[in-house]
């Protein structure tokens, strides 16, 4: 089973809305031709033998579209926030693994198609092939088949791109474009409808635990504006940051010794109990 992180990675991207958003921009530059009451989900845990023992392989978020009560594909998202050398083997695997529980389901079989969403601020400069995987002899390359992955650089989209999202993976696209672009984040007004998986997500794939920490402190699941929620964030972060620096300048006029507790407190706008605290952890006698 997946870790902690795994789960909360994929829990936004296992919505249909989020999901048929995502392959109707993907595939179809767009347009909505999968609807989300189309899609239904997929058992995406598969099983191989290793070393005499059976072992679990699970993807992130698989689904199939089924419309009139026909299966179209499977599709697969896995995501990245370091580049795998080895995910086109990794995906031939999936991808394998999807087709036989068709045969094992007695289901029609049907086209899977898998994408490899790469979430680092570097477009995907490993392998997207199995045969860039391989050293293979040129004798035998004619016989050896190739299976190609897709790979979506999220940070690399087009804002035309971004803007054709209309699901919650839009404020993630816009999020990773903007940061890749300028550093700096604007966060655009439109409104967040699944809040705490979004948080969870942009926490995961950021590593800022700002994000997981303001769900909890809100606990709230109706639809938010992202702009309002940010600033929020920001002007927390702003205040944070400045008792920081008061707490280091009141650390070094400590160390100088040349003003007692009091004046130290007073200077730095520092409660007095916590400048004596600092002064204990620093074992620095007041003048």
């Amino acid at each position: 089973m997946g870790n902690e992180k795994d789960i909360l990675e994929k829990h936004l991207e296992s919505f249909n809305d989020v999901f048929s958003d995502m392959m109707n921009v993907f595939i179809f530059g767009g347009n909505e031709i999968i609807k989300e009451d189309d899609l239904e989900d997929v058992d995406a845990n598969s099983f191989y033998v290793e070393n005499a023992k059976t072992k679990e392989q699970e993807r992130d978020v698989t689904k199939k579209w089924v419309k009139n009560n026909v299966i179209i594909s499977f599709m697969g998202i896995e995501n990245q926030t370091v580049q795998d050398p080895t995910m086109p083997l990794r995906v031939m695997s999936y991808d394998g693994a999807s087709y036989k529980y068709m045969l094992a389901s007695d289901i029609p079989l049907c086209p899977v198609i898998t994408f490899v969403l790469n979430f680092s601020m570097k477009r995907w400069s490993t392998n997207k092939s199995v045969f860039d995987c391989l050293n293979i002899d040129d004798n035998i390359k004619p016989f050896v088949k190739n299976y190609d992955i897709n790979v979506i650089d999220v940070a690399y989209l087009s804002r035309e791109t971004v803007n054709k999202f209309k699901s919650d993976f839009k404020i993630i696209a816009d999020y990773f474009v903007q940061m890749r672009e300028t550093g700096e984040y604007k966060p655009m007004t439109d409104n967040v409808s699944h809040v705490w998986e979004l948080l969870l997500l942009m926490g995961k794939l950021t590593g800022d635990d700002k994000f997981k920490l303001e769900y909890y402190r809100e606990h709230r699941r109706e639809p938010m504006n992202m702009c309002e929620w940010l600033d929020k964030v920001v002007n927390e972060g702003i205040t944070e940051g400045e008792h920081k620096k008061a707490v280091s300048s009141a650390i070094r006029l400590i160390k100088m010794g040349k003003m007692t507790m009091d004046e130290i407190a007073e200077a730095m706008e520092l409660p007095l109990e916590e400048v004596i605290t600092l002064n204990n952890q620093l074992k620095v006698a007041p003048v």
